[in-house]
């Protein structure tokens, strides 16, 4: 099929969904039909520098916005003030992307069956299973746990929303009578800003070690009900001290759906790496 020509007489129906026009843009669509304006030189250039400034400003006003305003992106969201933000769900993509690249790295691994071993209670019987299943595969136990380990990161990659959704499950059993999607988009921003504090604590990990630290898990606790307590008044109108004690049960609730979301990833790994081929 031969691409119509930009020199013939204007298309009277819109390229994209084929609305009538009305005026230069589709009142449908937004879109715009081509032109021999759009091959010059000068526009691509044009076009180009304007949607890399206007992605450029709108990336740095939703981090902005994020860390600094807690629950302004959602209030701003419902209130139909969303063109000027990364939507919701990308946001926390982007953060979850850039978060999962930096914990997979060697050295700061999370996803990393040896941490598990070195850091839990029951990491020396781990450790001999995996010995076993190892000498029984007649494969050396490091080859063995880095199948795990891929295994593991491909759960995990796959269940990334799981954190969303029960974050959004224990908003709406603290906030009654309001819609579920409220709470899905509070959770994709909230979980959005642990992601991007996660960011600053790998810094921590990769100058001076990835381990347990207890003050550094009581200051990301801190900050984390700390966030929520300023966040949820601008989101569902409550009083400061019930936002408070509000903020301490969805932290425990994150962290326990957290901790179930990454031993069910790893049991599933297990599985997967020692079932007989």
């Amino acid at each position: 099929m031969t691409a119509p020509s930009l020199h013939q007489p204007k298309v009277l129906n819109c390229p994209e969904c084929n609305t009538p026009l009305i005026g230069k843009y589709c009142h449908e669509c937004g879109e715009k039909p081509p032109d021999a304006h759009d091959l010059t030189v000068k526009h691509f250039i044009q076009h180009g520098l304007h949607e890399f400034t206007h992605l450029d400003s709108k990336i740095f006003r939703t981090l902005r916005t994020l860390i600094f305003s807690p629950g302004r992106l959602t209030a701003d969201y419902f209130a139909g003030r969303k063109n000027r933000y990364v939507l919701p769900l990308r946001l926390f993509l982007v953060m979850f992307a850039l978060n999962f690249f930096l914990y997979t790295r060697p050295g700061v691994a999370l996803y990393d069956v040896r941490f598990i071993i070195s850091a839990s209670p029951q990491g020396k019987v781990l450790d001999h299973r995996l010995e076993q299943a190892a000498a029984k595969k007649q494969i050396a136990k490091d080859a063995l746990i880095e199948q795990l380990n891929e295994h593991w990161q491909h759960n995990v990659s796959f269940f990334q929303l799981g954190d969303v959704f029960f974050f959004a499950v224990f908003l709406a059993a603290v906030n009654w009578r309001r819609y579920f999607v409220e709470h899905l988009v509070f959770a994709l921003h909230t979980l959005s800003f642990f992601l991007l504090f996660g960011v600053l604590i790998w810094i921590y990990y990769w100058r001076y070690g990835f381990g347990l630290s207890l003050p550094l898990v009581m200051i990301s606790v801190a900050a984390f009900v700390g966030y929520i307590w300023f966040a949820l008044p601008k989101v569902y109108p409550t009083l400061r001290w019930i936002a408070f004690l509000k903020a301490i049960l969805l932290v425990v609730g994150m962290e326990l759906s957290r901790a179930f979301v990454l031993s069910i990833t790893m049991i599933l790994a297990i599985v997967q790496t020692l079932r007989k081929h």
